[in-house]
């Protein structure tokens, strides 16, 4: 048998290496199921993605009719409907598995006609050309969205859109459209999910926004302690290397509280650990931050280096120490930027590139990866 390392981080998990969410997945779940809109947002390697497939995977098992979809994994908007096009017409239960003609009938209904070719295992394959103009990839887009509406009269059905932020570099029409469609068929429910605050806003939040006031917005957070911990504890003992509770504290503590950064750092502790982690063992846990950090150093020097000068200085001093108050001369000084408001340009621009972040209970503009922290702190 293997020796498997019990943990993943760097690309959504799924099955065992999925832990926590459970409110989350509920709720979201429940807006699907009674065709309500909703705007997920949150930081990166906060386990949206990986959230959403879990959501995907449960409506599934309980037959609703789902689409997703990445954005970002979009070539062209022509790219974009192609996926969506494929996943109605393979969409289990649906009635193109019941009809004599079904690609006959799924092209009908279709007003730009595709391009049909067949897989290796003789289902068709739709695609459409990245020359489309931008209005027949929106009569796609209409035509898919009254073809999954009519799903609705039997089982929940919904589309969800990954890392929408990105949405407009395929077509700036794309985001008054889908606003019209939810309108049009309220029975479908829409996801839209992102990782790009500010640009989230803009499309779906912010006033004047074109999907401004159409969806409930669920801002996720870090996962509840509690269930961090005993994912910790059962994945360790899965490995055959088990830690005690307190371990697992200590370890969630020093990469917390992304997800992302706790599984990176469990997965280091584990390659590093013996046959059973001894009560309290601190040494383990910093032999392993350090070990993550150096597999990482190369990447960290390539981002600071990207920085204009100032962002540079900024990035040391909130490593050495956060911050309630960066927009203070003293600050500024402490930077050497002219003013505050030079700093307040530096930090938006960090803000958005989402190396730094501002700690929601405490208001503390800090690093946001504990590991480039460390690393600047060292350097």
């Amino acid at each position: 048998m293997l020796d498997r390392n019990p943990f993943r981080y760097g690309s959504p998990v799924s099955g065992e290496f999925f832990t926590g969410r459970a409110s989350e997945i509920s709720a979201i779940k429940s807006r699907i199921r009674n065709g309500v809109n909703v705007v997920v947002m949150s930081p990166r390697r906060y386990g949206k993605t990986s959230l959403l497939l879990r959501v995907r995977e449960e409506l599934v098992a309980e037959n609703a009719a789902l689409l997703w979809t990445s954005v970002l994994r979009s070539r062209d908007s022509a790219d974009l409907v192609s996926t969506l096009a494929n996943q109605l017409f393979r969409l289990p239960g649906a009635k193109w598995h019941r009809l004599k003609n079904a690609l006959a009938d799924f092209v009908r209904r279709l007003r730009v006609t595709p391009t049909v070719t067949m897989t290796a295992t003789g289902e068709p394959s739709f695609s459409f050309q990245p020359a489309l103009a931008a209005g027949d990839v929106q009569s796609v887009l209409s035509d898919l969205y009254a073809m999954l509406s009519t799903e609705t009269q039997k089982r929940p059905a919904g589309i969800v859109l990954d890392e929408f932020q990105a949405i407009t570099d395929l077509d700036e029409q794309l985001p008054l459209l889908l606003k019209a469609l939810a309108d049009e068929y309220p029975n479908v429910s829409l996801v839209l999910a992102g990782s790009k605050r500010h640009l989230m806003e803009r499309l779906t939040l912010s006033a004047g926004a074109p999907l401004f006031g159409m969806a409930e917005r669920f801002a996720l957070g870090p996962i509840q302690q509690d269930a961090m911990i005993d994912y910790l504890v059962s994945r360790f003992e899965t490995g055959k290397r088990p830690i005690g509770q307190e371990v697992a504290v200590l370890l969630a503590t020093y990469a917390g509280p992304i997800p992302n950064n706790i599984q990176r750092l469990a997965y280091e502790t584990f390659e590093l650990a013996t046959a059973k982690v001894e009560k309290n063992d601190e040494e383990l846990i910093e032999s392993a931050f350090a070990q993550a950090i150096s597999h990482e150093a190369d990447r960290f020097d390539e981002e600071i280096e990207r920085l204009a000068v100032g962002q540079r200085r900024i990035m040391f001093e909130l490593a050495k120490t956060p911050t309630e108050s960066p927009f203070s001369g003293e600050f500024a000084r402490s930077v050497r930027l002219a003013n505050p408001s030079s700093v307040k340009r530096s930090l938006n621009a960090l803000l958005e590139a989402e190396l730094i972040r501002r700690e929601p209970t405490t208001g503390q503009y800090q690093i946001a990866d504990p590991f480039l922290r460390k690393w600047l702190t060292e350097n």
